[in-house]
């Protein structure tokens, strides 16, 4: 009995697909690697107590019909996707894959204002989940405006709170 290898340019396939399937793995956008890119999503800020932030962006995320993968209010820390999980295996994900997105907002202290108020740096990320979606959504816009929606006029004037935040006068 003779022992059959794979021809040379079948063994060239085999090894293009798992380093293909291995990247698609390492592609995706995760929990964690999302939370380590904090800093590089748009910032806003807004006069406010924390109380009254948290749950005007958790219900401004669900209404935009957004699912809560995590929430830790105690980070300030809430990361959703655009659809109910699906576990979809790396070799049937294609380059036209629409996986979805995956959204996180983050809620950090910025100063106090000359008259003892809170300014909150809020920031949003959003990316898609498969790094080869070449059609994903940035719903960084739809969250700021779920949220601002919710809030009422004299908690944020863009103008003058925008230029109070040293989150986006000079970077984290």
């Amino acid at each position: 009995m003779t022992r059959r290898f794979p021809s040379p340019g079948r063994l060239v396939c085999m090894t293009a697909t798992l380093g293909l399937a291995a990247g698609a793995v390492a592609a995706c956008t995760t929990y964690s690697n999302i939370v380590d890119h904090r800093g590089s999503g748009e910032t806003r800020c807004y006069v406010a107590a924390f109380d009254h932030l948290w749950p005007a962006v958790e219900t401004g995320v669900r209404e935009l019909g957004l699912v809560l993968e995590r929430a830790n209010r105690e980070n300030g820390i809430l990361v959703a996707r655009t659809y109910q999980r699906e576990d979809i295996p790396p070799e049937e994900m294609a380059l036209q894959s629409n996986a979805g997105e995956r959204v996180a907002v983050f809620l950090e202290r910025d100063s106090i204002d000359g008259e003892g108020r809170d300014i909150w740096a809020i920031e949003v990320l959003s990316r898609p989940i498969f790094s080869l979606d070449v059609t994903p959504r940035d719903w960084t816009r739809s969250v700021f405006l779920a949220l601002e929606n919710r809030l009422s006029e004299d908690v944020f004037d863009p103008n003058e709170d925008v230029a109070a935040c040293s989150r986006v006068r000079g970077g984290r």
